[in-house]
């Protein structure tokens, strides 16, 4: 605001002064000649004149401030326009601002999402009465895919993703049979991966085995909780015949299994799992089944557990 005083502003302050002086010489005179109607018409006259120059000064001042706010080279912003440092009322929010209009990023899962991803908690799909609840025991992520008979074999019908040490749990229906699997470190699943296979009958009695016919691409095992139990929890793929291993991109490997043995690569990589591994615990061969106790895979055959526990380790 400019602090100089124009010549109206003067003037006004120069009569405002003079009726003050003649207000106050005309009260005093009033009270001491006793005229009192004619000094009270005097001082309503003067009264009057003395509050047209005060709004005649307060005009005059306020335009002046009106000019002082608006001239150029005015360092201070409306706040109207900006407000002061601190305010809340910023129509668009700073950076780093929690503002309800932009919602900030939580650092913190949900419950439910923590309850998926952390420690050994219960990644779970598929539907039914009977389980199979999987720890991972490798040392990298696995994705474990559940496969039913006569449905496709890289689309499995349930999923679950496990971290190192983490245990999820895949279910199925009575009437249902198929197959568990670990898919490649690119997330598809081959068919020459490892099998926990299962079949329960519509009264819920199950037939659990382990195969690794078609290839070894994890090591597996299974328990009914009850004391039966099928598969290995062996690392044996670094010292497979190198004709009978493959890796996938992340150099996770696969042994050859058997299948039918038209290959040397399916023969070696059948007997050296064979020599590792036996048959008593897992098919290696798709005859097994017919071998005797001692080296029959079919340990948990025709068993009334309905929940079962796997390890899928490194192969």
């Amino acid at each position: 605001m400019s602090t100089s005083i124009t010549p109206d502003t003067q003037s006004l302050i120069q009569e405002l002064m003079a009726a003050m002086q003649s207000g106050s010489l005309s009260s005093g005179t009033g009270s001491a000649t006793g005229a009192g109607q004619s000094s009270g018409t005097q001082n309503s006259q003067e009264e009057a004149k003395l509050a047209e120059v005060f709004q005649e000064l307060m005009a005059l001042l306020k335009q002046g401030n009106q000019e002082g706010s608006t001239s150029p080279g005015s360092d201070t912003a409306s706040p109207a326009i900006s407000p002061a440092a601190g305010s809340s009322a910023s129509a668009t929010p700073a950076t780093g601002s929690t503002s309800s209009a932009t919602p900030a990023s939580s650092g913190t899962s949900s419950p439910a999402a923590t309850a998926v991803t952390s420690g050994t908690s219960g990644v779970s799909a598929g539907d039914g009465p009977n389980t199979t609840t999987i720890t991972n025991t490798s040392n990298h992520d696995e994705k474990i895919g559940q496969f039913l008979n006569g449905g496709s074999t890289t689309q499995p019908t349930a999923e679950i993703d496990l971290k190192p040490g983490q245990t999820g749990t895949l279910k199925y229906e009575n009437g249902q049979g198929g197959y568990d699997a670990e898919a490649d470190s690119s997330g598809n699943f081959q068919s020459t991966a490892s099998r926990l296979e299962f079949y329960a009958d519509a009264k819920g009695v199950n037939n659990d085995d382990v195969s690794y016919i078609d290839g070894r691409n994890a090591s597996i095992k299974v328990s009914d909780g009850n004391g039966k139990t099928a598969g290995d929890s062996q690392s044996i793929a670094s010292d497979a015949p190198s004709n009978a291993v493959t890796k996938d991109a992340a150099g996770r490997a696969t042994v050859t299994g058997w299948y039918d043995g038209s290959t040397q690569d399916m023969k070696d990589g059948g007997a050296y799992m064979e020599s590792k591994l036996g048959t008593g615990n897992a098919y290696i061969h798709p005859d097994d089944d017919r071998n005797a106790t001692s080296s029959n895979p079919m340990t948990m055959a025709q068993d009334t557990s309905q929940h079962y526990t796997a390890d899928f380790g490194d192969a």
